[in-house]
C-alpha cells in the first residue's frame, strides 16, 4: 500500500469536509444532541404511577394501607373516587394507569386475621408496563401484610416470634450497577446505536459524490489502486468518528454520570475496529448505488432499525424468536454494545470480551474487503 498515494486522497477528502462546515458541525453535534434526548427520554425506571382510589371501607386500616402505598415515589394518587363506574372512564381516557378498590369489610377481615381482598384494575395497553405495575403493587401489599403480622404477634405477647419472622431472609447484592440506574444501562447502548447510524451515513456520500460531480474520471486515470482510494477516503471519516466518540463519551460521563471502569486504551482500539466496519457499510452502499440520496437512505434503513431493535439495546436477545436471534449475529451493534457495557460498567478486559472482539473484527474486515472488491476504476 503506497502511503504517498493515500495521503493526497485523504487531503482531498478533508478539503471536501471542511468546505461543508454545516455538515461537519452536524456530524459532531448530532451525536451529543441524540445522546441527551435519548438519555432523558428512554428510561426503564417507573415512577409516579397514577392511581384512582375507591375506598369503600373508609376505615382506619384502609387509610393506613393507602398511606403506605402512596408514601413511596412509585405510586401517586391522582383521583379519590366515590363510585365504581368512575374508574372505567378514567382508564379509558388514560388519565390514570391503575385503579384500586378497597371493598367493604376490609378492616373486619384484617382484625379477624383473614385475607382481605383488594381489587387492582390496570391499563394493559402496554403489557410490560402493566406487568411492572402489578409487581410493584404486589410487593407493596406484601410489605404491608408483613408489618401487620409483626404488630399482631407483638400484641399477643409473641414478640420473640416477631423477631424471628420471616423464616427466610434474602440479602441482595447487586454487581456492576449497584444503584440500578437505568442511565448506566441505556447510555452505552445509545452510544453504540448513534455511532452505527452516523458512521454509515457520513461515508455513504463519499464515492457517490465523485460520480455525481463528475470528478470520478480524475481518480480513474490516476495511478492509485482501488483499495488505496478506499482507504484514503475512509480514514478522514474515522478521525471524525473518533471525535464523535470522544464528545459523546464525555457527555455521557459528565451529564449522566455513567462510570468507565475499564481500559480507555482498549475502548479506543475496539471503537476504531467498530468504526471501520460501520463506515464500510456506508462506503459500500455509496459504491454500489453511485447516488448520494439513495446511498444515505439505504444506510439509514440498514443501520437504524437493526441497531435499535436487534442489538439488545432495548429488547433482550434471549427473549426474541429463534429466527430473529440468528439474524442478530449479522448486526455489528450487538457486539459493540456488549463491549461498551462490559468496559463501562464491569471493567471487562480482552479475556472476557474476546468473542465479541473476534466477531466485530471479522465483520469489519469483511465489509472493508467488499468495498475493495466492488469498487472498480471504470465508469460502468
Amino acid at each position: 500500500m503506497d502511503r504517498t498515494l493515500i495521503v493526497p486522497i485523504m487531503k482531498k477528502e478533508f478539503i471536501q469536509i471542511v468546505r461543508d462546515p454545516r455538515s461537519l458541525a452536524a456530524a459532531i453535534l448530532i451525536p451529543i444532541i441524540m445522546l441527551i434526548l435519548f438519555g432523558y427520554a428512554i428510561t426503564f425506571d417507573i415512577r409516579q404511577i397514577s392511581l384512582a382510589i375507591l375506598d369503600q371501607d373508609g376505615s382506619l386500616q384502609s387509610r393506613e394501607f393507602l398511606r403506605s402505598l402512596t408514601a413511596s415515589p412509585i405510586f401517586k394518587a391522582n383521583r379519590y373516587l366515590s363510585t365504581y363506574d368512575e374508574i372505567d372512564g378514567l382508564l379509558d381516557r388514560g388519565l390514570v394507569r391503575m385503579g384500586i378498590v378497597i371493598p367493604p369489610g376490609f378492616s373486619r377481615a384484617l382484625k379477624r386475621g383473614e385475607s382481605a381482598p383488594v381489587q387492582l384494575l390496570v391499563d394493559g395497553t402496554d403489557a410490560n408496563f402493566a406487568a411492572v405495575c402489578i409487581g410493584y403493587f404486589t410487593a407493596a401489599c406484601y410489605r404491608y401484610s408483613l408489618n401487620l403480622t409483626v404488630k399482631y404477634l407483638k400484641r399477643q405477647g409473641l414478640g420473640h416470634l416477631a423477631r424471628a419472622f420471616p423464616p427466610i431472609s434474602v440479602k441482595t447484592r447487586i454487581w456492576f450497577n449497584q444503584t440500578l440506574r437505568s442511565e448506566n444501562f441505556i447510555v452505552p447502548g445509545i452510544i453504540a446505536v448513534i455511532l452505527m447510524m452516523l458512521a454509515a451515513q457520513i461515508t455513504s456520500l463519499s464515492v457517490a459524490r465523485e460520480y455525481e460531480r463528475g470528478t470520478i474520471e480524475q481518480l480513474i486515470v490516476s495511478p492509485i489502486r482501488s483499495y488505496e482510494l478506499i482507504m484514503g477516503k475512509i480514514l478522514p471519516y474515522i478521525c471524525i468518528g473518533f471525535c464523535q466518540v470522544g464528545l459523546v463519551t464525555l457527555a455521557g460521563t459528565l451529564i449522566f454520570h455513567v462510570p468507565i471502569r475499564g481500559s480507555l486504551l482498549l475502548f479506543a482500539t475496539l471503537t476504531g475496529i467498530f468504526l471501520i466496519g460501520a463506515m464500510s457499510i456506508g462506503m459500500l452502499f455509496s459504491i454500489l448505488t453511485k447516488s448520494q440520496q439513495v446511498a444515505m437512505q439505504i444506510s439509514m434503513l440498514s443501520t437504524m432499525l437493526p441497531s435499535i431493535l436487534l442489538s439488545g439495546f432495548i429488547f433482550p436477545i434471549e427473549s426474541m424468536p429463534k429466527v430473529l436471534q440468528a439474524i442478530t449475529y449479522l448486526v455489528p451493534a450487538r457486539y459493540f454494545l456488549i463491549i461498551l457495557r462490559g468496559i463501562f460498567l464491569k471493567g471487562s478486559g480482552i479475556n472476557f470480551l474476546w468473542p465479541e472482539i473476534l466477531w466485530l473484527s471479522v465483520f469489519s474486515i469483511t465489509l472493508l474487503f467488499l468495498c475493495f472488491r466492488f469498487f472498480k476504476k471504470t465508469l460502468d
